[in-house]
Order: C-alpha cells, then sequence, then structure tokens
C-alpha cells in the first residue's frame, strides 16, 4: 500500500475544493448524485441541522495533488455515542465515495489501510457505521466495499434503458394493461406527463407531492412531516438547489389539471435517481397511476438518451416487478471505544425488538392517537 497519500477533512461543503462534482454534469470523478456539493449543500441545512451533525468532508491526493477520493461523512450523537457514517440519514441511496481513476488497486489489505490513515485525521468517535455501500462506482472499484462482507439489509434496483424499448417492456410487469390505463386515462380529458420547467410548474408538483405522501403517512400510520419536516424541507429546498444546476427532475402525471401521481428526482450524467414517488388513491386506484406515470417515464428517460431509472434501496414487490437489474450493497460496522460497543449493543437489541411480531401490532396506535387528538388548524392558528 502507498504510503504517500496526502488527507484533508473539511467541515463544510463551502471549504471542499473544485475537484468535487458539483453534479448534473458528467466529469471525470465517478460519483452517485448523494455525494455530490449540491447535495451535501441540500443536505447540511435539512438532515444534517435536524440532527446535529457534524460533517466530516475527507479529500484523499496522492503525493503530486492528483485526487484519489472524496469521502463525505458525519459523526451524530446516538445514544451517547459519537457515531461516524455517510452523509446520509435515510435520504441517499447510495453511499460510497467520489473516485477518480487512479494506477491504484484496491484490496481488502489496501482499503483498510487507507480507513486506519483515514481515521486519525478525523475528530473522534466512538463507533463507524457504514451501509448502502456498492461494489463499484461507474467502472470503478470501491475500496470501502471491501472493508466487509456483510450484506446490506436490502438492495438498490433499477431498470437498464441502454436497450431497445421492447427489450426494456420485458421486465415491466404488465406493461400492456399500464398502457390501457393510460389511453384510459386520456380518455378522461387532457392527461399528460408534465416535467417541471418553470419554477410555477416545480412548486404545483412539489406540493401535490407532498400532499399526497403526507396523506399516505396518515394512512399507514407512520410518522409524516409533522414528526420529520427535514424530510419535506429536503425536498421543498433541493427543488429549487438542483434545479439550478439543471440536475432536478421533478415530474407529474397530470388529469384535467390535477397532478394524481408525481416523482423527484434528480440526474448525474445518464443516470436518473427516483427519490420520492406518490400517487392519489381512491376514485384514482383503478387507474393505478404511480406505476403508469413509471411506465411513461422509463420511455420519456429513454428517448433522452438515459442509461437507467433507478428506484433506488428497498425491495418492495413493485420494484422487483418493474425493474431488471438489482446492485446489491454492503454494510460495515466497527466500534472503537468501550462506549462504542455498549451502543452497538443497544441498537442491537432494539432492532431485534422491533422486528418482534408485538412491536409491529402496537407501533402504529402511537401515530393513531397523536393524529386524533393534535390540535386542528383553527386551533393552532386562531383568528382575533
Amino acid at each position: 500500500m502507498r504510503d504517500d497519500f496526502v488527507i484533508d477533512v473539511h467541515s463544510s461543503p463551502d471549504q471542499v475544493s473544485p475537484d468535487w462534482p458539483v453534479g448534473g454534469a458528467e466529469t471525470a470523478a465517478r460519483c452517485h448524485a448523494f455525494q455530490t456539493v449540491t447535495f451535501l449543500k441540500t443536505w447540511q441545512p435539512t438532515y444534517g441541522a435536524t440532527y446535529g451533525a457534524e460533517l466530516c468532508l475527507v479529500e484523499v491526493r496522492d503525493a503530486a495533488g492528483k485526487p484519489v477520493l472524496m469521502l463525505p461523512l458525519m459523526i451524530t450523537r446516538q445514544r451517547g455515542s459519537r457515531v461516524l457514517g455517510f452523509t446520509d440519514l435515510g435520504v441517499s441511496d447510495y453511499n460510497a465515495p467520489v473516485l477518480f481513476p487512479t494506477d491504484v488497486v484496491w484490496t481488502r489489505q489496501s482499503a483498510n489501510e487507507l480507513w486506519q490513515s483515514i481515521i486519525t485525521r478525523l475528530p473522534a468517535f466512538d463507533l463507524a457505521m457504514f451501509d448502502k455501500m456498492p461494489e463499484k462506482v461507474g467502472d470503478l472499484a470501491n475500496p470501502f466495499f471491501l472493508l466487509s462482507d456483510e450484506l446490506n439489509d436490502e438492495s438498490c434496483h433499477l431498470t437498464n434503458l441502454d436497450q431497445p424499448w421492447a427489450e426494456v417492456e420485458k421486465h415491466v410487469q404488465g406493461a400492456k394493461n399500464l398502457r390501457n390505463r393510460f389511453r384510459a386515462l386520456q380518455r378522461l380529458g387532457t392527461c399528460e406527463v408534465v416535467v417541471a420547467e418553470t419554477k410555477e410548474q416545480r412548486q404545483f408538483i412539489l406540493e401535490s407531492l407532498l400532499e399526497q405522501k403526507q396523506r399516505r403517512f396518515e394512512e399507514t400510520n407512520v410518522p409524516g412531516f409533522e414528526r420529520h419536516p427535514e424530510k419535506r424541507d429536503f425536498f421543498s429546498l433541493g427543488t429549487e438547489t438542483f434545479a439550478e444546476i439543471g440536475a432536478l427532475h421533478l415530474s407529474a402525471l397530470v388529469v384535467n389539471g390535477e397532478a394524481i401521481a408525481a416523482m423527484w428526482g434528480f440526474t448525474q450524467g445518464r443516470h436518473y435517481y427516483g427519490l420520492f414517488f406518490t400517487f392519489e388513491a381512491g376514485e384514482w386506484t383503478k387507474y393505478s397511476p404511480g406505476r403508469v406515470l413509471h411506465h411513461q417515464l422509463l420511455q420519456l428517460l429513454a428517448e433522452r438518451g438515459f442509461a437507467c431509472l433507478d428506484l433506488g434501496i428497498g425491495d418492495e414487490p413493485w420494484k422487483l416487478a418493474a425493474c431488471d437489474v438489482t446492485i446489491p450493497l454492503h454494510q460495515f460496522t466497527a466500534a472503537y471505544t468501550l462506549r462504542g460497543r455498549m451502543t452497538l449493543r443497544l441498537m442491537q437489541l432494539h432492532e431485534r425488538l422491533t422486528q418482534t411480531a408485538l412491536w409491529q401490532k402496537l407501533r402504529p396506535l402511537k401515530w393513531i392517537l397523536l393524529r386524533k387528538f393534535r390540535p386542528s388548524k383553527a386551533d393552532a392558528n386562531p383568528v382575533d
């Protein structure tokens, strides 16, 4: 392993070097959109601020000053420990370094040696928890994938669009039926897939998306934006920050002026990431608006030269039925102090508890009661 790497650590995306990709356009660096400067600048005041994250943005260069990799990390407080992880907290689908073409051949030993060198430059922490790590970033091997053989709990799923459309459709369950449902929607009046190009279109789709998502939270009795405002704030802020660099792809299936399904996504080169997917229920259920929008987006993105439509992490049946490529991921966990080891045991115990049938049965009751007794809008905003 070469011992001449130069390692710098920054505490803000404003401090990183120009080599760190801004996002949107392809560069010499290989990266996912989740590691770009624009993502970090959207993440820091939303997710990062909510959880008190301390950014550790690592830059590794060779002796000549050429970049080898950039690593966006954070430290948060969890159960009394300082926990090191990727800048994620639930919004990233892929956690990996930004990689640059070099002559370095990564092995488990060389990856571990680099990691040990990075540790010496980081602030003190008790526990490292890395998850959602892909084997490769673009065509380059991810050294952090080599740190562990432990599979992540879930994989990522995408549709390969670098093939004839007929081949793409073969992997979409019920494609013929989805075409028929789109035609049925067209018979109701004006029906189109709108990709936002103006601020007015972005706000219209964003508002529809957030309203649909909050209703879904309430219908399924899970915490919504009232408990996690950082989710709403990330997409609200990100709508404009990613639009500014031309990387936003916000779309909706609009029927007679009503958005009945929406997808919030962004792009990195020819890679499309669908992060936030919502749809109307009720009378629209029979048309499967979410699946119809996904099918229409596949065709639209293929026509525009995208390499894939990536639905990200999650092994939900609908993703498995809609995608033809699965990306396995690794996770790595290591305690570096006694406090870290104690915290890790508590986390493992909590995870086992939450998987029990009793916990799964009782969990929704909390949110049913909280929503039932929360103040009405009239109570919260009294009229003088």
